[in-house]
C-alpha cells in the first residue's frame, strides 16, 4: 500500500508544531516550510477562487525546490458543483479553468465536492452524466465527494462511481467509500468521532482505528487528507504512528 498523508492547505502549519520557530529564515514561502514536512495538499483555495496561471505556476515551483514529488490535489470550483451544479456552460468554463491550474500544479486529482442539496434525484444525476461526458479529463483522476441524502445510498453511489469512473470520497469515521478499488481518498472532518465539525482533535486512539482499517481493507494507494482545525498536527502524527508501525 502507498500511503499519501496531507492537509486541506498548507497555511495552518506552524513553526512550534514541528520545532522550527525560525522557518521563515529557512524557506521563501509556508508552502516551502509545509512541503519539507508533508507529501501532499489539497489545494481548497480553488473551490472560492481560482488563483493566476502565472500564481500556480509559482506554488509548483516553490515546492519543486524543496521537493519535484510533492503532490497537490485540487479542488474543483464551486461555480461547477454548488452554483451551476454540473448544468450550463458556466460549469463547463469553470472545470476547465480549473484544469488549467492543476495541470500547472501537475496534479492529477480533481475533487469534486458536492453540496447536501444536491441529492439523489434523476435530474441530478442526469446533469452530472451530461457535465462529465463533455468535460476534458485527460490526464486527471476524478473524486467524488458526495453529501447530504446521497449518504444513505451507498448502492446508487456506487454504481455511478462506475459508470462515471469517479473515486468515492469519504469521512472514513462516517463511512468507507461505496466502492473500494486500488485507489481511496479520503477527508478527515473531525465529526465523527468529534460532536462539532472541525474543531476535533484526533486521538490516538482514532488514529490506530484508521491504520487498522486501511491494513485491512489495503487499497494500493490511499490519500488520507485532514481538514480540521488541528489538520497539521493530527497529520503528522498520523505519519509518525504509521512509520513506527
Amino acid at each position: 500500500m502507498r500511503l499519501s498523508v496531507g492537509c486541506c492547505g498548507w497555511s495552518s502549519l506552524r513553526g512550534e508544531d514541528v520545532g522550527v520557530p525560525d522557518w521563515k529564515k529557512r524557506f521563501s514561502h509556508k508552502l516551502q516550510f509545509y512541503a519539507s514536512h508533508f507529501p501532499l495538499v489539497e489545494v481548497n483555495s480553488t473551490f472560492y477562487r481560482l488563483p493566476r496561471p502565472e500564481t500556480a505556476a509559482r506554488w509548483r515551483a516553490l515546492a519543486d525546490q524543496v521537493d519535484e514529488d510533492f503532490e497537490f490535489t485540487v479542488k474543483v470550483n464551486q461555480m461547477v458543483t454548488h452554483k451551476a451544479r454540473f448544468r450550463g456552460q458556466a460549469a463547463l468554463d469553470a472545470f476547465h479553468r480549473t484544469a488549467e491550474i492543476a495541470r500547472l500544479l501537475r496534479a492529477r486529482i480533481l475533487l469534486l465536492q458536492c453540496p447536501p442539496s444536491f441529492g439523489p434525484s434523476g435530474e441530478n444525476e442526469a446533469a452530472l452524466k451530461d457535465f462529465l461526458a463533455r468535460v476534458d479529463q485527460e490526464g486527471f483522476t476524478l473524486v467524488w465527494e458526495p453529501r447530504g441524502e446521497w449518504e444513505e445510498a451507498p448502492d446508487r453511489v456506487a454504481e455511478l462511481c462506475r459508470e462515471l469512473s469517479l473515486v468515492h470520497c469519504t469521512d472514513p469515521f462516517k463511512a468507507w467509500s461505496a466502492v473500494e478499488g486500488e485507489l481511496a481518498y479520503l477527508r478527515l472532518h473531525g465529526a465523527p468521532p468529534g460532536d462539532r465539525m472541525y474543531y476535533y482533535r484526533y486521538t490516538q486512539e482514532d488514529l490506530l482505528w484508521l491504520k487498522g482499517e486501511l491494513e485491512r481493507r489495503n487499497p494500493s494507494w490511499v490519500y488520507v487528507l485532514f481538514n480540521n482545525v488541528y489538520m497539521c498536527q493530527d497529520a503528522l502524527a498520523f505519519m509518525r504512528l504509521w512509520e513506527t508501525g
